[in-house]
């Protein structure tokens, strides 16, 4: 039922059971838009005060709930900061994860300090991928900022998922919008994914389109219709760089094998992520013979159960191999599996306006 309820929502399917769901949760979405409408304003007059931290903090977030790319830019951007010689730190919420504290600190940019039920798996996979960049997680935002400034002494916090914690004051709102689903399913959440309505797009300083490859001749005819929404903001190009292919391992040591090795191969691709279809789309440009998506609603943890679905699948389609992210990487490898699973590593590279972020914050 829950996966059921999850395509409802994150796509635009049609028939009598999706659209006799949207029209009874119709009314929570009125009333969703009003809430987040009266929210906006009051931050937005003054009506609301923000809080203020006593160091520079950029906000990368998005309007489409899950899907957008936003935790690669993430680790693009703080790594872009580090390389400028900033002392960046993380802020994140630390979704899913089953800490209770005000806050936790997952990373001294060194070491992982807690474990992934703790933290999340977000928070565990940039935990992983950077190095010398704290990570501390916090429903609220201004008290894991203190934290960090004053166990790591930072001077650039970078706040993920910050487009609607608008608690904490930001020197730099960076939206990030998928080129290949801009706007989701175009419907407000409770029916949809859109987080807030498209007009919020004004409030962001800079927008970054991630996975513009996918739609390179119409790149041109979506920046025109975000202007209509933010004219004079700049509009930065990415595409999401597949880096590294390995096998999952259930003892933290990976084999890696050539990213070739998916051309004329059967996949079953298997992951738990906003955009699946995006997923699908990579693998596709290395010409696999056949690529079948199972996917699972964002953020899922895996069970034993799901195991057995997915060798059933994997038999089903006949695919000689099951291909994952490194979102669900840790999930799958603690049921051990026995199945031939691959996880494909990507990176967010910057293609176009680069200089913005360079210059965007300035000593």
């Amino acid at each position: 039922m829950k996966r059921r309820l999850y395509i409802y929502i994150t796509t635009k399917q049609t028939g009598i059971l999706p659209t006799l769901f949207r029209i009874m949760l119709f009314p929570f979405c009125l009333l969703y838009g009003v809430v987040i409408q009266i929210r906006n304003f009051c931050y937005s007059t003054g009506v609301i005060k923000q809080k203020k931290l006593p160091c520079q903090v950029i906000s990368i977030g998005n309007i489409v709930a899950g899907g957008s790319g936003k935790t690669p830019a993430v680790a693009t951007i703080a790594k872009q900061f580090q390389n400028e010689g900033r002392t960046v730190a993380l802020l994140l919420r630390g979704y899913k994860g089953k800490n209770s504290d005000e806050v936790m600190f997952v990373s001294d940019g060194e070491r992982q300090l807690c474990s992934r039920e703790e933290c999340g798996d977000e928070a565990e996979m940039l935990a992983q991928q950077l190095t010398n960049i704290p990570i501390v997680i916090g429903k609220q935002r201004y008290l894991s900022g203190l934290a960090a400034l004053n166990r790591f002494e930072c001077d650039l916090l970078i706040l993920d998922d910050g487009f609607q914690h608008r608690q904490l004051s930001r020197d730099l709102d960076i939206l990030t919008i998928d080129a290949t689903q801009p706007f989701g399913t175009g419907a407000l959440l409770p029916i949809g994914t859109l987080r807030e309505p498209k007009s919020a797009i004004q409030r962001a300083d800079v927008i970054l389109l991630t996975r513009t490859d996918a739609i390179r001749a119409n790149t041109e005819e979506l920046k025109s219709t975000l202007k209509r929404y933010a004219q004079n903001t700049p509009i930065l190009e990415s595409i999401h760089q597949p880096t590294t292919l390995y096998r999952l391992s259930q003892n933290g040591k990976t084999t890696t094998i050539p990213i070739g090795t998916l051309t004329n191969k059967r996949l079953l691709a298997v992951c738990g992520i906003g955009n699946p279809t995006a997923f699908v789309a990579t693998l596709e440009k290395y010409n696999p013979e056949t690529v079948e998506l199972f996917a699972f609603p964002d953020h899922h943890t895996y069970t034993e159960s799901d195991l057995r679905q997915i060798e059933q699948r994997m038999k089903l389609c006949d695919s000689e191999l099951v291909i994952t992210t490194q979102k669900d990487e840790r999930k799958l490898a603690l049921m051990a599996s026995d199945l031939p699973i691959v996880v494909l590593g990507i990176e967010l590279v910057i293609t176009e306006g680069i200089d913005i972020l360079k210059e965007a914050l300035v000593h």
